[in-house]
């Protein structure tokens, strides 16, 4: 709950200072943005006895990422965006041996922003759908340390894409914040990575830029 509390504040100052600034061209404009939110998956971190320990860290629902965006229209805009999707660092300790893991999620996303409100584009507030398609990669490395040093490693792909909507909040020349909700699907890994062979689901984030180039 505080979480989400947290969210939803963010949102609304974005809103309030979005409100008291003055409409910006976005056409021919770029865009270097940073995003950060939540993600569908929860989990907890845990301890566990049986005869070894094991302690699980995990990303608790987190996301983030970086993403370029360059408008051709003020009512379209292409983006690339690198995104974090899921982490897990274990250890486990027996008696004769220990035992780390790392797992993570990562996708690459090539997408399109429409906005769908010609009056929003004299405005400093503008509602979009946007639709993404790319590869998803998963890693999973492992380490074992007990009379010899083992490492392992395996990288695993699968292809999906994302839907979503959000609001941009014009805050000047250079800047801009916004709000996007959107559901990420992809196939399922060859193999489980971090004991799933398939990560889809909704997402909701908070995406700060800069802007810069034409338009200004």
């Amino acid at each position: 709950m505080k979480k989400t509390g947290t969210v939803i504040l963010i949102a609304l100052i974005s809103l309030i200072l979005a409100s008291a600034a003055g409409a910006q061209s976005l056409e021919k404009r770029h865009q270097l943005e940073l995003r950060f939110g939540m993600w569908n998956q929860t989990n907890d971190t845990r301890t566990e006895i049986d005869g070894s320990v094991t302690v699980s860290v995990e990303n608790n629902g987190l996301t983030g990422g970086i993403a370029y965006g360059h408008w051709l229209k003020e009512y379209l805009g292409l983006y690339i965006g690198v995104s974090f999707l899921a982490a897990d660092v274990k250890q486990t300790v027996s008696v004769l041996q220990v035992t780390s893991e790392t797992d993570y999620v990562t996708t690459v996303l090539f997408g399109m922003k429409y906005y769908f409100l010609p009056s929003s584009y004299d405005s400093s507030i503008k509602p979009y759908v946007k639709a993404a398609v790319g590869p998803y990669f998963g890693s999973q490395s492992e380490t074992s340390v007990s009379l010899v040093v083992v490492s392992e490693s395996r990288s695993e792909t699968a292809f999906g894409g994302q839907l979503g909507a959000g609001v941009d909040f014009i805050l000047g020349q250079r800047f801009m914040a916004g709000i996007s909700g959107g559901y990420n699907l992809h196939a399922d890994f060859e193999e489980p990575i971090g004991g799933s062979a398939n990560y889809s689901g909704p997402e909701f984030t908070i995406n700060l830029s800069y802007l810069f180039g034409q338009g200004m």
